[in-house]
């Protein structure tokens, strides 16, 4: 696929899905491989956190009455603190290398004109661009303060009409549009990290309303794959907790708790498991209205045909 080309909104849907259809197998055995471990740990740790809280709640529901929150926090208090910062720092990993993968996968594949290169690409690409990473997250954290006292007023104003409230999602999907093309310029080029922003920031108005509208449409449609995996299951879930509930009194619902249990720590992993498949998705899309924005400002393909053309 041709990532610099001039593209209009139906093209940002369509070319994402036609990148996945053709470079799905190569992109996702790669993401798995580098973030695979990663992954396990982070499912292994929500399983046994999640089996723990709806231990306890269940506990208190269908128990004497002690308050058994209370009772395992005085014992283990210690234990927790240090489960709690191994989870935040494996899941703050997880999420930088996650949020890098994609726009670095992209840019080998420009690079490359297409998926010949392999999982040893990627991480070498990962691992010259640390330094990059931190710097961006720490310029991005900085930035987000006065971005996001503004954008907060703009949201307040929008929420007070009924005509505002569908503009919210174009204003989270620019915000995220922003981000995510000073990141992958900052990864492609040379600039300073304050310049790509600057770079990013004027470019997310390209084609404004194109753009920024497929991104707000593939957040709709994440919301609405996540509510379609998590509410039936839970939905299940509640409807037995409540028939437990009621029916306490003539029966155990010991084994009934247990697969209450169960069941909602596997909706939990799914939906995370879910959200991180979608999130790429997204960042697909991302990165095909950055190719396509840039080729609209700076004819990059353009000029090189005609390179081509001027060398025979």
């Amino acid at each position: 696929m041709q990532l610099y080309k001039s593209r209009t909104f139906g093209d940002y849907f369509s070319d994402t899905f036609t990148f996945l259809r053709e470079n799905g197998k190569h992109f996702y055995k790669n993401y798995f491989i580098i973030n695979g471990i990663l992954i396990i740990i982070l499912l292994v740790m929500m399983f046994f956190f999640s089996r723990f809280y709806t231990n306890v709640i269940f506990s208190d529901t269908f128990g004497d009455g002690g308050n058994s929150l209370t009772n395992y926090l005085d014992q283990n208090l210690g234990v927790l603190v240090i489960f709690g910062f191994l989870f935040v720092i494996i899941a703050l990993l997880l999420g930088i290398v996650n949020y890098a993968y994609t726009p670095l996968y992209f840019l080998l594949y420009e690079k490359n004109k297409g998926s010949d290169f392999s999982k040893n690409d990627i991480v070498d690409a990962l691992k010259s661009n640390l330094g990059k990473i931190f710097t961006f997250l720490l310029a991005g954290i900085l930035i987000a303060i006065p971005l996001f006292m503004a954008l907060g007023l703009i949201i307040v104003i929008l929420t007070i009409t009924i005509i505002g409230i569908p503009l919210l999602l174009i204003a989270v999907a620019w915000l995220s549009q922003f981000y995510y093309i000073a990141f992958i310029t900052y990864l492609q080029t040379n600039k300073g990290v304050f310049e790509c922003f600057s770079y990013g920031f004027n470019l997310s108005f390209k084609n404004f309303w194109a753009a920024n509208g497929c991104v707000a449409l593939f957040y709709i449609m994440i919301q609405v794959v996540q509510g379609i995996v998590t509410l039936i299951p839970y939905s299940f879930a509640m409807g037995s907790l409540v028939l437990g509930a009621e029916e306490a009194s003539n029966m155990n619902t010991t084994d009934q708790s247990m697969t209450i249990i169960t069941m909602l720590t596997a909706v939990y992993m799914v939906a995370f498991f879910v959200n991180i498949i979608l999130t790429t998705i997204l960042q697909m899309n991302q990165s095909i209205i950055f190719f396509s924005l840039k080729e609209d400002t700076e004819n990059i393909n353009t000029k090189s045909e005609i390179d081509e053309i001027g060398s025979y």
